[in-house]
């Protein structure tokens, strides 16, 4: 990192971001990627001071408005120090990752080594089960979530990551990337399918829910995307869809059929039941926020005694509980800056209307439908996905694109 160029220090990070919770020093409780985060702001840093580069005035306000914000709540709700400052960590990676951005081919660059990382984190992690040591140091370090069915208990694939569901939105977010980078310049990247291919493989044994719920609108999406700009491309996709899904039942439908079976409507159907306790969590903290105006208004702040306890299992509660309506305006205000620096280093220039029904858009979806069950925004690869997602907006071949002289 110290030796390469600035462009290309954010790799290690969209790399090592999938192995962020096995590996971790013996004497704290920080992990390597904390310390590689770190050690990127202040080369960064140290970059922009050298190159006298200059910074967007709006950028910088929202950005220490927002991190001001975050850190003071927490101290006057006695929270944990250690997790907001942990937070504001990642959030300040792409505040610097973002500035550095001067060309949108890095999109095929990021998007690549990220895949690289969840894939690589996924192999050591099936290479794990076959060396007792290793496979024990992860279970050490993670949790093991099983699914029971009549005749077997199944281990649900996690990858280096503490819960399977998290595990599954990375491939996610991963994979509507590379359906970005397919669909690009109209180019189609043979790479990328494949790729997908692997990566909706491991998906699928993490047996979530919520991975399958949101494969199936990633599918309904990008055939209705196809379907509006070229009806052939759309019939291509669903005869590839069918095959792909059919050689797949053909083989493990028993198996598969079984598990999510029990995973869906094992507990019986009620809605608590189908979400795994969701709905309770979601109305523990709703009444937190609308009973306390000072939570409603500016948040509990990180590490707090009630969020220690329970989890709200849904960005959009889990947000404003932290952060309250103040702080996720600044949030706000502070991705859109990011977004606004970003489009103007890659190029685009004059008035850009965001397109619902585009390739590019699809990854943005498939975080917000994602989120109605997860936590992310309080999850250390979080801003990554916005980087992600921010950068596949900008990959829009109907706009105007003009390269920047930086």
């Amino acid at each position: 990192m110290l030796c390469d160029k600035q462009q290309h220090r954010i790799d290690y990070l969209l790399f090592f971001i999938s192995w962020v919770y096995v590996i971790k020093f013996d004497l704290t409780s920080y992990s390597l990627f904390v310390v590689l985060s770190f050690f990127y702001i202040v080369l960064s840093i140290l970059t922009i001071i050298l190159q006298n580069e200059g910074l967007s005035t709006r950028l910088v306000i929202t950005y220490f408005l927002f991190v001001f914000y975050a850190v003071s709540v927490t101290l006057f709700s006695s929270g944990n120090v250690i997790e907001v400052l942990g937070f504001v960590l990642n959030y300040s990676v792409i505040f610097f990752a973002v500035q550095a951005i001067n060309h949108k081919e890095y999109f095929r660059r990021y998007t690549y080594i990220y895949v690289l990382g969840l894939l690589a984190a996924a192999v050591v992690r099936l290479i794990s089960f076959s060396v007792p040591t290793i496979d024990s140091f992860i279970q050490s370090m993670t949790v093991v979530n099983t699914v029971r069915t009549l005749s077997t208990i199944s281990t649900r694939f996690t990858g280096l990551d503490l819960d399977p569901n998290y595990f599954s939105l990375q491939i996610l977010i991963a994979m509507s990337c590379l359906l970005v980078l397919f669909n690009l310049d109209g180019k189609k990247e043979k790479k990328s399918i494949v790729f997908i291919i692997i990566l909706a493989a491991f998906g699928v044994l993490t047996y979530s829910k919520m991975f399958i719920i949101t494969f199936i609108a990633l599918i309904l999406m990008t055939f209705i995307v196809f379907f509006k700009n070229n009806v052939k491309t759309a019939i291509k996709f669903s005869s590839f869809i069918l095959v792909i899904c059919g050689t797949a039942l053909f083989f493990f439908y028993e198996k598969l059929f079984e598990i999510y079976w029990i995973r869906f409507f094992g507990a019986g159907i009620s809605t608590d039941a189908i979400t795994t306790g969701r709905v309770s969590s979601w109305g523990m903290f709703a009444s937190e926020i609308l009973q306390s105006t000072k939570i409603f208004v500016f948040g509990a702040g990180f590490g707090t005694t009630f969020s220690k306890v329970k989890m709200a299992h849904t960005m959009y509660l889990s947000t404003p509980y932290y952060l309250g309506f103040f702080g996720v305006i600044l949030a706000l205000l502070y991705i859109l800056s990011l977004y606004k620096v970003l489009q103007n280093n890659v190029g685009i220039v004059g008035h850009t209307s965001f397109q619902l029904l585009s390739v590019n858009a699809i990854p943005l979806y498939i975080m917000f439908i994602a989120n109605i069950g997860l936590d992310s925004f309080v999850m250390d690869y979080f801003p990554y996905h916005i980087l992600l997602l921010m950068f596949a907006l900008t990959m829009n071949k109907s706009q105007g694109i003009q390269m920047n002289g930086r």
